[in-house]
């Protein structure tokens, strides 16, 4: 299925490379970033797509005609984790220029993810502005809260928004909770190498906490089913707790230090998480990033989307075109 593409917020791709798995290919891909690293990695993956440059820059109007636009706003100002100043933040607040780019394209479907604080950032108002403005443009949608660990063995909900403009067909995205997900407890048999040793791998119940593009700050350790502290390193605090090795690891985020948040314990001791094994959580192929400095690519992987969570529900978009 061949279609034009805009990628916005675009990060290192994780949106586009969902699609592409899932069976779409572009007539046109147009991709916009803001952070020059991660717009390297993009180029250096996607040779074919054309870079827009900031979204505040972007003329719909010398854009072709558009099918799909993906875009994962910035999140900082809607984090549980941050100083939650809602839509109203400057950088959450870019969602209104995604909205701008739609209102004038009017792709026949869109499709949107944030942290799981959008339902509850300004006690739910937030959510609800995103809604009335996706509506007012003539979209319907359909929502939910998707966690990676139903996919790979990482810790990390967030809300995953799939609009259709009104007059297209409505293909049935969501649930994939219950029965229509992929069940964390019943696949033990397919496992997935998260360590650069060869020997070690991780089954679907050794989850990964959250990746955060923070993560090189502190060490931690992880356990397979629920975190069971253990002890820390130095101060009683969430950077310098350990965890015992066979709990779940914590959500890959932003950020940056000396020391991965999301630490393993390896036989010689408490270790961070590679560059490599952070792709891997992540769904994306091996040394998707290489060519950056660690600390770049532990940031890429933090604010990446996780490619099989794209993918899966890409699958069932493909049916509506």
């Amino acid at each position: 299925m061949k279609i034009n593409y805009l990628d916005l917020f675009s990060g290192v791709g994780g949106f586009t490379l969902g699609l592409q798995n899932s069976g779409f290919k572009f007539h046109y891909h147009g991709f916009s970033e803001i952070d020059k690293y991660a717009i390297e990695t993009y180029k250096r993956r996607f040779t074919n797509a054309e870079e827009l440059g900031t979204i505040t820059d972007i003329d719909p109007g010398k854009l072709p005609n558009i099918d799909l636009i993906t875009f994962g706003f910035p999140c900082q100002d809607l984090s549980i984790a941050g100083k939650r100043k809602g839509l109203e933040g400057g950088r959450s607040g870019l969602f209104f220029e995604a909205m701008r780019i739609i209102r004038a394209k009017e792709p026949k479907y869109i499709i949107f993810e944030n942290v799981k604080g959008l339902f509850s950032s300004n006690g739910g108002e937030d959510f609800k502005v995103c809604l009335k403005e996706i509506a007012d443009i003539g979209y319907d949608g359909q929502w939910e809260l998707l966690n990676t660990r139903w996919f790979l063995p990482q810790n990390r909900q967030r809300v995953y928004f799939v609009g259709h403009l009104r007059g297209n067909s409505r293909p049935k995205i969501f649930p994939f909770t219950e029965n229509g997900r992929k069940n964390t407890e019943n696949r033990g048999e397919n496992k997935i190498q998260i360590s650069c040793a060869p020997s070690r791998e991780y089954g679907w119940k050794d989850v990964s906490p959250t990746l955060c593009a923070r993560d090189y700050k502190d060490p931690k350790l992880v356990k397979s089913s629920g975190l069971k502290q253990i002890g820390v390193i130095d101060k009683d605090s969430e950077a310098t707790r350990v965890y015992d090795p066979s709990g779940t690891a914590r959500t890959i985020k932003d950020g940056g230090g000396m020391g991965a948040k999301t630490g393993l314990y390896d036989v010689g001791g408490i270790r961070r998480l590679t560059p490599l094994e952070c792709e891997r959580l992540q769904g994306f192929p091996d040394n998707w990033t290489e060519g950056q400095s660690d600390t770049q690519r532990y940031r890429q992987m933090g604010n990446a989307v996780s490619v099989p969570v794209v993918q899966a529900i890409a699958e069932r978009l493909i049916k509506g075109f």
